[in-house]
């Protein structure tokens, strides 16, 4: 019988999963779930050493003689301190030591209690991951476990060897030994060398599969990424979903994907579920695409990133392939099955659930000047997007395939937009627009007061006088503190801010007004960079004094 502790439940099965089986144990309470755990499953093989310094260099000593992964427990307190003279000289060997810790739980942290110290991290520099796990309560919590100590784990041998710490809390009642198997987890593969590649059969499980997704975020421009995804998608072999953040423009490609899935009846959606789903790139806007993953899972998930960090954005990873995403690609293409052979019927219904989705319809002013504004820009210009509002509306309508779209998407916050836009123009031979919001733009506004403005900017600034998107929130829009707290709302302009720096400046505040400006707005041969700001509250704010004027009267 094993302990009643869902997270050590979870390390242990995925050690022995992993195949590590020679864990070094020193006495103690805390991590009593632990020893009893390990000494109970047959896989493990476990040795006791009292001193824990000691244990930990016993442990080196088992890793130099075996060439294999070692794991090392203590319990709560000073007992893992003893551990630092070995992990140091693990760092320094580059052995692949796993140290586990027992803890007490957060709460009685710095409580004058026995056997406590601040032990998350305790390692700092000299360990090459170090995970803090939580106490086990739903499937949430489940799953974050579960993807920390596939993280920890991998640690030790990836881009090198060396430690781990994997940081354990525990609360009492402590010794429940009443679980009678260890559960079935999920291991996260990573595939990163040309022999692993054929180890896996990459080739063999994709040509398994006919429902076969690729979801694309955030990528810079790469024509190589754009002739392979095309092979995948014209052969029919694949759905390829991406935004504009993806910079591919493609017919075959279905960039409308999350207004298809607004539009798709729930006794449908089942239909349009991914058997394999292959991600690459960065951030996604969409958050329906998100939802719509989690709810209807495939079978496999493979993420390619270079960097074999373990991204699980939609909690069903199986595999991190670590490689350059068009090399990894067109080795798929190269040795997987012909279109002919392939169920096509999954490709042909995302592609007429597509085709049939009407462009989405303008729901406010601002929408209205994104739609308007992306018609009119220019081919092979570069756009930059502020996010929140501003990359949202621009990626519910089509993009010429020469425009090349950038986003701080990274962190998706409001700071540094405007002076990455200006830093972009400062070094392109493109035209370069920026379509960015209020709040965005006078965060950043010190981004134009810069010698190398350059007069191939264009700044598109929707100034609705506050964070208008906090309104569209539900409940949130009902907060007494929204307009003053929340959402700021302001009355200020950008144009002595523009003028004083020798930025030509336009405004509108309507359509009409908005539609007349463009071709200045758009115009290549100006001297200098251009700002145009546009109200799309002022009209409304006009008409409504003019109604209360009028019933005063």
């Amino acid at each position: 019988m094993y302990t009643d502790k869902k997270n050590v439940l979870q390390l242990a099965a995925l050690l022995k999963t992993y195949g590590i089986k020679q864990i070094v144990l020193s006495p103690g309470s805390r991590n009593s779930p632990l020893s009893h755990t390990f000494a109970a499953e047959p896989f493990f093989i476990c040795h006791s050493v009292v001193d824990e310094r000691s244990s930990a260099f016993y442990a080196l000593g088992l890793i130099q003689a075996i060439s294999e992964p070692v794991a090392v427990c203590c319990t709560s307190g000073s007992a893992a301190l003893n551990f630092a003279p070995a992990v140091a000289e693990a760092f320094y060997q580059q052995i692949p030591l796993l140290v586990i810790t027992a803890d007490r739980p957060e709460s009685q942290i710095g409580q004058m209690l026995g056997q406590t110290l601040p032990q998350a991290g305790l390692f700092n520099t000299l360990v090459k991951k170090a995970v803090h796990l939580p106490e086990i309560s739903n499937a949430e919590d489940e799953w974050f476990c579960n993807r920390l100590i596939n993280e920890a784990i991998q640690a030790l041998e990836h881009n090198g060897k060396g430690p781990a710490h994997i940081n354990i809390p525990l609360s009492e009642p402590l010794f429940n030994f009443t679980t009678e198997a260890l559960p079935d987890v999920r291991k996260i593969n990573n595939c990163r060398c040309t022999k692993q590649f054929e180890n896996n059969n990459y080739t063999e499980r994709f040509r398994k599969y006919n429902k076969r997704m690729i979801i694309v975020g955030q990528f810079p421009p790469s024509e190589e990424l754009k002739i392979q995804l095309g092979i995948l998608a014209n052969k029919k072999k694949c759905v390829v979903l991406c935004e504009h953040l993806a910079n591919l423009h493609e017919a075959a490609f279905i960039n409308n994907f999350d207004e298809v899935l607004k539009t798709i009846f729930p006794e449908e959606r089942q239909q349009y579920r991914p058997e394999l789903l292959i991600t690459l790139g960065g951030h996604v806007v969409s958050k329906r695409v998100n939802k719509f993953i989690r709810e209807y899972p495939p079978y496999e998930h493979w993420h390619i990133s270079e960097s074999g960090d373990i991204v699980d954005t939609y909690r069903v990873l199986t595999d991190i392939i670590e490689y350059d995403a068009a090399s990894f690609l067109h080795t798929i293409t190269g040795h997987s099955s012909d279109a002919a052979e392939d169920d096509l019927s999954f490709t042909t219904q995302w592609k007429q659930a597509s085709d049939r989705t009407p462009m989405h319809h303008p729901e406010c002013p601002e929408e209205e000047a994104v739609q308007m504004l992306l018609q009119s820009i220019p081919e092979n210009s570069s756009l930059h997007l502020a996010n929140s509002s501003s990359v949202r509306y621009a990626q519910l309508y089509p993009l010429h395939h020469t425009i090349h779209v950038f986003c701080n998407r990274g962190t998706n916050g409001i700071e540094g937009s405007l002076s990455t836009a200006v830093g972009y123009a400062a070094a392109s031979e493109r035209q370069t627009f920026l379509f960015i919001g209020d709040l965005s733009f006078f965060y950043d506004m010190n981004g134009l007061w810069n010698r190398q403005l350059n007069n191939k900017l264009r700044i598109f600034l929707i100034n609705n006088g506050c964070g208008r998107i906090f309104h569209t929130l539900k409940g949130l829009n009902q907060s007494e503190a929204l307009d003053d707290y929340i959402a700021a709302a302001h009355h200020t302009t950008a144009k002595g801010w523009a003028e004083s720096l020798g930025i030509t400046y336009l405004s509108a505040s309507d359509q009409t007004e908005l539609k007349k400006q463009i071709p200045a707005f758009i115009d290549k041969n100006s001297s200098n960079p251009i700002l145009f700001e546009y109200f799309p509250e002022k009209k409304k704010s006009e008409e409504k004094k003019s109604v209360i004027s009028k019933s005063d009267n």
